[in-house]
């Protein structure tokens, strides 16, 4: 197993395309430190030709963000992509998280495609802020070169209450400091 390949490729196929993700507020940080070493941890590894698996308990840290998964599967165009820093795709699925020291973004799946630069979270998305924000939806895309997102939800329209709907908590700063 080569293990430095395998981090490398964590570094920058997941955690380098989701550290600038989901700037709601000016203020929040979705940057590690890059030159960070990666460590990542599952309970087991498997290489299958052009796919890196990692499953149980996955957890990958790198500077102060860490994304755990139930499973993560990094897609190379050849094998040994990973060596190479050549990979296409990388998929978290099962209990999803992104934590930063000030944001977690939850869901059941997430997935970071290199060719267009997207970064898409799937199912029960809850964004939380350290200042209290919340926002929640059943999808959340976001481009990291545009630097555009969007959360979607299941339902449309008032008939449907906030089942369903994307749902925004914006705290109040007055509440926040006790006046």
């Amino acid at each position: 197993m080569h293990m430095n390949a395998l981090m490398s490729g964590l570094r920058l196929a997941f955690l380098s395309a989701m550290v600038m993700a989901l700037p709601l507020t000016a203020r929040a940080q979705f940057v590690s430190d890059s030159s960070a070493s990666t460590i990542a941890t599952a309970d087991r590894v498997e290489y299958r030709g052009n796919i890196t698996v990692l499953t149980g308990q996955v957890d990958v840290r790198q500077g102060d963000v860490r994304v755990l998964a139930d499973t993560m599967e990094i897609y190379s165009p050849g094998t040994g992509g990973l060596a190479k820093n050549d990979f296409s795709r990388v998929v978290a699925d099962g209990n999803f998280y992104y934590l930063t020291s000030d944001q977690e973004v939850r869901g059941e799946k997430g997935v970071y495609t290199k060719q267009d630069n997207t970064f898409v979270v799937t199912g029960d998305v809850i964004l939380k802020q350290a200042d209290g924000n919340v926002i929640t939806g059943d999808k959340l895309y976001y481009n990291l070169v545009t630097r555009n997102a969007r959360v979607v939800g299941t339902c449309k329209g008032r008939r449907c209450g906030s089942e369903g709907r994307v749902n925004i908590l914006i705290k109040n700063t007055q509440e926040n400091s006790g006046n």
